[in-house]
């Protein structure tokens, strides 16, 4: 409502265009992107090859049940933040991977660093500190293999060149001859992102 505009106005003008908000409306919501349901049935982790079944239950003490030898998540529905719960559980399992395929890459490349931590970052894929401290974002399990390589070849060339200068996009270069495209595809995929993983 413009302001000083009197309510009765408003609902007048709103009976006298109700033909046309409807179609507008119509036609909106057929050109909105489906949005993926907030509480997934499955989790996909890309990075390594592993789909995860999702069952909600009701009336448990457990908040979550994790069994990994059939890749299940049990997850009490009746908790107000099961997406929270879900991140958790993210959080918790790529610890178990990602400093393990930073470790290989590292002596694919042949480059030390000094320590690793997995964390649940809004926007950043990964960070390396001057102190040669790299951290990885836990979301990096949701992509392909190719993607997360191009992400810890890109932390770790950090060591080498602390910038984005020239050089250091030609040392990536060395290790990820296709960095540009997997670049975009990291910028595509970050889009696509589940609901739940958005904290």
């Amino acid at each position: 409502m413009p302001l000083g505009m009197a309510k009765s106005e408003a609902d007048k003008l709103v009976l006298q265009q109700q033909q046309w908000i409807s179609r507008t409306l119509m036609r909106m919501q057929q050109q909105a992107p489906v949005v993926e349901e907030a509480l997934p049935a499955n989790i996909e982790l890309l990075a390594i090859g592993e789909k995860i079944q999702v069952v909600y239950v009701e009336n448990r003490k457990e908040a979550l049940i994790w069994k990994q030898e059939v890749l299940q998540l049990s997850i009490c529905s009746d908790e107000v933040a099961v997406p929270e719960l879900l991140r958790y559980w993210l959080k918790i399992y790529a610890k178990e991977y990602l400093p393990d395929l930073l470790k290989k890459t590292a002596a694919d490349m042949r480059i030390d660093y000094r320590a690793v931590s997995v964390r649940l970052q809004k926007s950043r894929w990964g960070s390396c500190s001057m102190r040669g401290n790299i951290s990885l974002n836990a979301k990096l399990l949701l992509l392909p293999p190719e993607v997360v390589r191009y992400v810890l070849v890109h932390e770790l060339a950090h060591l080498k060149h602390m910038n984005h200068s020239a050089a250091f996009w030609h040392y990536v270069e060395k290790f990820e001859p296709d960095y540009r495209e997997k670049r975009s595809e990291l910028r595509r995929l970050s889009m696509g992102l589940p609901v739940w993983v958005h904290g």
